[in-house]
């Protein structure tokens, strides 16, 4: 034990730097893509480099009891981690409302840890004012933020979707937000955009995991010199493998992984499914798995209807961990990504080509950019269920499509070797 506990303390003395990675939760209680990457890079951060890191994640008000003497709480057996109870938020001007506990208690937390980085992997809940906050009491520190979806720029949860029509935004502006939401005025919005703008112009670097979301920020006024694009790696496994076939049996297995929402395009597909059974072509199979969310009664309602209308060719599993993933994989030939908003760099597509499957997506946002076309995969028309259906049957029935693009799928970028990239932007800042 002793021994154990000097070699421990000899691994923390080379430690020559401290960074801060902060996020609007923690994988324990919202397992969402940008939370479990910055937590991953955390956990390989104090692994593999000469950085020690601060984990810290805003808990929301139903994953921990309001306190209160202090928003911090510290995980147990976890040193290096705290909560920051974040419930009383601003939404619209992405800012925290209770101003003592976040210019008092954050100031103070800063002063204590003395960070040369603090790394935000997003400022909902514990609020923008967190990074003037960096800046006041740690005037040298590096302050870093990646960008993972269009909350900043976008009030519909950053979904760039127009509310009165569900078409796809292009950009974000006053009188076009204030369509989207009339009882907000254009001065508000304009306002809204002129609170974020300022606190985002005291971060030193930006990363995007995808070029598609960095030209939008750009194009939205943040300064293209302050822009990194960087992929967000992923723990690398050993590929499952794929599917024996039988003789004369087709790559016909299709499967979608992600939470049944409106966003994520599982009606689309279900409707695609429909489509080519009416017109006579039952050869394939779709396995869904992810769990439905919860507040979209009349999605649930047809989810589960059209579900059981296409029952002989689909199959809902329901909810799903991510170390599960392996197993699932192992009967699926192809991966269905029919996301009906822009999406930046889903987690799953990582996951999905460690894996050695090829990718069916929507042609547009950060799928379009990740998955390349005919290539590692195939595209479809966005939001369209007779497209998704015609590339459906292609992949089943075009001889050697499927090993063509197994062969062009290369390996993913790990986490080790993102840690490294993340930490050499750190040390050039």
């Amino acid at each position: 034990m002793e021994l154990l506990q000097v070699e421990k303390q000899k691994e923390t003395q080379k430690k020559t730097k401290k960074v801060l990675i902060i996020a609007h939760n923690h994988p324990l209680f919202f397992p969402g893509g940008a939370e479990i990457f910055a937590y991953d890079l955390f956990k390989t951060i104090r692994a593999t480099t000469h950085y020690q890191p601060f984990f810290l994640g805003a808990a929301a008000g139903i994953n921990r009891k309001v306190h209160t003497g202090t928003p911090f709480q510290m995980l147990v057996d976890a040193p290096d981690e705290a909560l920051f109870w974040g419930d009383a938020f601003d939404y619209f001007y992405q800012s925290q409302k209770i101003l003592n506990f976040i210019y008092v208690d954050f100031k103070n937390f800063l002063i204590e840890l003395k960070p040369d980085v603090i790394h935000f992997h997003h400022t909902m809940r514990i609020g923008l004012e967190a990074i003037q906050i960096a800046r006041q009491t740690l005037p040298n520190v590096k302050i870093v933020y990646t960008l993972h979806e269009f909350i900043l720029m976008c009030n519909r949860d950053g979904q760039m979707i127009r509310k009165h029509n569900d078409e796809l935004c292009e950009n974000a502006a006053p009188d076009r937000c204030h369509q989207c939401f009339p009882e907000i005025t254009p001065q508000q919005f304009k306002m809204r955009e002129a609170f974020i703008k300022a606190h985002l112009d005291l971060v030193d670097l930006f990363i995007s995991p995808s070029q598609f979301l960095a030209n939008r920020f750009i194009d939205w006024g943040i300064p293209r010199k302050k822009m990194v694009v960087m992929e967000n790696g992923r723990q690398v496994s050993q590929p499952a493998p794929h599917r024996s076939l039988t003789t004369g049996e087709k790559r016909n297995v299709f499967g979608f992984f992600g939470q049944v929402n409106p966003y994520k395009g599982v009606i689309l597909l279900l409707e695609a499914v429909g489509y080519l059974v009416k017109h006579n072509f039952t050869d394939l199979r779709v396995e869904i798995f992810g769990n439905v969310a919860v507040g979209f009664p009349q999605l649930q309602e047809k989810f589960f209807k059209l579900v059981e209308e296409n029952q002989e060719n689909v199959t809902y599993h329901g909810k799903y961990k991510q170390d599960e993933i392996p197993e699932l994989i192992a009967e699926i030939d192809w991966v269905v990504v029919p996301s009906t908003w822009w999406e930046n760099s889903p987690l799953v597509i990582q996951e999905v080509f460690m894996h050695k499957r090829p990718i069916i997506c929507s042609n547009i946002g950060g799928m379009a950019e990740k998955v390349e076309d005919d290539f590692t995969g195939l595209h479809f028309r966005a939001r369209n269920h007779v497209s998704l259906a015609n590339t459906m049957r292609k992949a089943c029935t075009e001889k050697g499509l499927w090993e063509r693009l197994v062969g062009n799928i290369a390996p993913r970028l790990s986490l080790e070797e993102s840690a490294k990239q993340h930490v050499d932007l750190y040390d050039k800042l």
